[in-house]
């Protein structure tokens, strides 16, 4: 029912070694030994009831489903490859410090990129330009990506959804710029062969919004996909045209006529289509050179890897005042895109200071299935990246789905998880978990009720609730990966007194609905109703104080726990005044929110430590917790160390 213990490191102190929170406590195994399943690659997986023992009657019940990913060899030539959109903030706002910052961190990246990976820089002012497409990182054009990006300069206002359109363009595109041959060294250290096709073919691919499109009464969701096509010769050459730098520039060309776009509506085309109508802008012409090697043209694009980890990295310190602003349209257009995106594009979100929205990067991450990192100085910004660079270095797995298949006479209530949930034509759950890092860990909690027992006596039963259903890429081994087993408990008549559901449920149950409560408070704050908001933190906060007081509870549980219950306590005090809310909270919920979601880091430790918390406002004699909880994995906390000493304002 329980998990072995994976080896860890002695912590000394909170700082040095920070408690692993993805290591559960010593389990007993119910699918494969932990040797056989860590030399194979393979992700455990363990479910544990509520209660091991229910009676016959009509009865509910939860049980979790514990799933780790394996431990991954530093080997570059192992791991996935990773294919990166980093989408950079180059507004007004960004003069001085954080701009140098952001481009050390940019720099910082490109050294801890293989041969192997790829990755492409977009800026965004009022202007959008691609300062170079996706591209190996060959040594080479490590150096010259490093000139281009030192070149970036801070100026007028902030097109953020052109910027991440152009983002997306790159992964669409499923093709990357070799710009130097392989080395003989290059060529043994990459073993895999590439398709010979790109899974979009260029031609095929989608353009994206005009970033010049503002948020007026003329546009909406329906105008995206029911307008006549427009063919505007001028609009095309204005889109095409290089900048002077030698950059893709899509932020300057005009919005087409109303006359346009007036057309009468017709029925609806694929998405590819859709997108070129109206408001879209054509794709540049391919060879079109990026100012890299001295302007010289682009070589021939190469097909992406199929397993390669896909992902844009958007970063802003301030709010959307160019292009479309509006969170729901934005977000609805990002999610159509992601929707057709195959394979599958991860978008993380960094938000600096206390001017940004943490609305739109957080709904934009979650739409994303990516990270929020909230930045509350300029000092994390480059822990922020190392953090998620971390993360897309050390994949373990993809596309993992989970499903559950109740068994006869049970039936599925509810899926507590903020991950994507579906059901199956034969009645499964369906749970979309997304990739993991290694050695990450995930909980979800499902609720079923189950039916009366037909049998009559005194005798136990075995009742099985049903079958939990894995697969997933194994990213090491190159092979699809399943598991499957069956969560059972035991029925009798007469319930013994006392039963305590167990604690592995109770405390996954806590994080989850701690988060909602966050989510909660937020939306009252936002509202101006922070009286209610501070009510449902508090609600929160009885409730985990209730759970800490349970006696042997395991110690990384009750870590989890005193963590939730702090944050809690920081987001009370930052939503007791509007100046509060608006500088610090809103951002201090989304972010806290969506790392308990996810049970992934935000990488916010170190300023939390860092900062003032007058949790005895609420809780008596507590600052922080005798360690930092973290969900990060070792492999990131290793990146932030590295980033340290790489680093430096």
């Amino acid at each position: 029912r329980r998990l072995p213990k994976i080896p860890q490191q002695t912590k000394q102190t909170r700082k040095e070694q920070p408690i692993h929170a993805n290591t559960p406590e010593p389990q007993k195994v119910v699918c494969t030994r932990l040797e056989e399943v860590m030399a194979a690659h393979k992700i455990l997986a363990a479910c544990t009831p509520e209660y091991t023992v229910i009676g016959k009657t009509k009865q509910r019940i939860s049980f979790n489903v514990h799933l780790q990913a394996p431990e991954v060899e530093d080997d570059e030539a192992k791991r996935a490859t990773v294919a990166l959109s980093a989408v950079i903030d180059t507004s007004g706002s960004m003069e001085g410090g954080k701009l140098k910052l952001v481009k050390d961190s940019c720099n910082f990246i490109l050294n801890q990129m293989s041969s192997r990976d790829k990755i492409g820089v977009v800026e965004y002012n009022t202007v959008c330009k691609e300062l170079f497409p996706l591209s190996r990182t060959s040594e080479g054009f490590k150096s010259e990506a490093s000139r281009m990006v030192n070149k970036m300069q801070a100026e007028s206002r902030t097109n953020l959804s052109g910027g991440l359109f152009l983002g997306f363009e790159q992964q669409s595109k499923n093709t990357f710029v070799d710009w130097e041959p392989e080395t003989e060294a290059e060529a043994e250290e990459d073993q895999t062969e590439p398709d010979p096709e790109p899974a979009i073919a260029a031609s095929e691919t989608s353009s994206f919004v005009d970033v010049s499109m503002k948020d007026d009464d003329s546009f909406s969701e329906a105008s995206l996909v029911d307008v006549e096509p427009t063919q505007d010769p001028g609009h095309a050459a204005a889109a095409s045209a290089p900048s002077p730098e030698g950059a893709l520039c899509f932020g300057s060309q005009p919005p087409p006529s109303p006359q346009t776009c007036a057309g009468k509506k017709r029925a609806r085309a694929p998405l590819d289509a859709q997108l070129r109508q109206g408001r879209f802008a054509p794709t540049p012409p391919a060879g079109l050179s990026s100012g890299l090697f001295g302007g010289r043209e682009a070589p021939p694009p190469t097909a992406l890897e199929e397993d390669a980890v896909r992902s844009i990295f958007l970063f802003t310190d301030g709010l959307a005042n160019e292009g479309l602003t509006k969170t729901d349209k934005l977000i609805g257009v990002l999610s159509k895109l992601l929707e057709q995106a195959k394979p599958a594009v991860r978008v993380c979100t960094f938000g600096v200071g206390e001017d940004h929205s943490p609305e739109l990067l957080g709904e934009l991450a979650r739409a994303g299935n990516g990270t929020y990192y909230y930045v509350e100085k300029e000092e994390g910004i480059a822990t922020a990246f190392a953090d998620a660079l971390g993360g897309l270095l050390s994949v373990a797995a993809q596309n993992v789905v989970l499903e559950f298949v109740p068994a006869p006479g049970v039936t599925t209530c509810a899926v507590h998880s903020s991950f994507s949930t579906s059901t199956t034509p034969e009645g499964a759950a369906a749970v979309s978990v997304g990739d993991l890092y290694a050695e990450e860990g995930k909980d979800l909690v499902f609720e079923v009720e189950v039916e009366a027992s037909a049998a009559d006596g005194e005798e136990c039963e075995d009742c099985e609730l049903g079958a939990v259903r894995l697969r997933y890429l194994d990213v090491v081994g190159a092979t699809l990966g399943s598991e499957e087993l069956k969560c059972v408990v035991r029925r009798v008549k007469d319930v013994p007194k006392g039963q305590a559901p167990d604690a592995a449920v109770a405390v996954q149950r806590a994080r989850v609905e701690t988060a909602r409560a966050m989510q909660a408070a937020e939306s009252a704050a936002k509202g101006g109703d922070r009286a209610s908001a501070a009510v449902r933190l508090q609600g929160a906060m009885a409730a985990l104080s209730l759970l800490e007081q349970r006696q042997g509870l395991p110690q990384r549980d009750a870590q989890l726990i005193s963590q939730l219950h702090f944050d809690c306590a920081e987001a009370v005090e930052n939503v007791a005044t509007a100046e509060a809310y608006s500088t610090r909270g809103n951002k201090l919920l989304w972010a806290k929110m969506r790392a308990h979601e996810q049970q992934r880091t935000c990488a916010r430790e170190e300023e939390d430590e860092a900062g003032s918390t007058n949790a005895a406002l609420l809780r008596g004699p507590r600052t922080m917790p005798a360690y930092m909880h973290t969900y990060a994995t070792p492999k990131q906390m290793s990146m932030r160390g590295v980033v340290k000493k790489s680093v430096t304002r």
